[in-house]
């Protein structure tokens, strides 16, 4: 009996997840949901008390922390191991963790940053660009061969930077594809992203 409930709960859970997917928090229906599994909107209940309750199940904070944490760690290594000038096992490391967190929760990051409507997460994508600002500040330097640049000017840059890559994460979410194409998308775009990052540092 509490097999079949554990299974009958991960099937809201999982068609939760598409409809938030689809439609966001706000505009999502305990209706919608139901329809999704054909099962009864009074069965849902039965195991989540309202739709937020549901919603924090599937798209929890511990998440949020856990994508922040990878971030910060990647910015971190990638301009550490600029300045040594060598590559890092732990950087390879962190870009495998990154591709599997994109892949494995692709829709509750897409959620987090463009479904958040009504919940903890509608300032999330700025808390995360002044993350990665703060993250990059202690790799700044003072002068730069390529251009002239003031302290000011600098932080409007890696603010832009810092959207655009959230930005192209987001675009590849959202696109129809098998997990492998989205790993080898995501892995040419974090080259990408390392060698506009490249100009920054010199």
């Amino acid at each position: 009996m509490q097999a079949k409930k554990d299974e009958v709960k991960r099937e809201i859970e999982s068609a939760a997840l598409k409809v938030f997917f689809r439609k966001g928090f706000a505009d999502a229906k305990m209706n919608d949901i139901a329809d999704e599994i054909q099962i009864s909107v009074g069965n849902i209940y039965t195991y989540f008390k309202n739709k937020k309750e549901l919603f924090y199940a599937v798209v929890p904070p511990s998440l949020v922390d856990y994508l922040k944490n990878v971030l910060v760690e990647s910015i971190r290594l990638d301009n550490q191991t600029f300045f040594e000038r060598a590559g890092s096992d732990k950087q390879s490391a962190i870009v495998q963790e990154q591709m599997n967190l994109l892949t494995q929760y692709s829709m509750q990051i897409v959620i987090i940053f463009e479904k958040n409507k009504g919940t903890v997460y509608s300032n999330a994508k700025n808390e995360l660009i002044e993350l990665m600002i703060e993250t990059k500040k202690p790799f700044l330097k003072d002068h730069y061969k390529r251009y002239e640049i003031g302290t000011q000017e600098n932080m409007i840059l890696l603010s832009i930077i810092a959207s655009n890559v959230i930005n192209m994460i987001l675009d590849l979410l959202k696109r129809e594809m098998g997990a492998d194409s989205r790993r080898r998308i995501f892995e040419a775009l974090s080259l990408y992203w390392l060698h506009g990052l490249t100009g920054i540092n010199e």
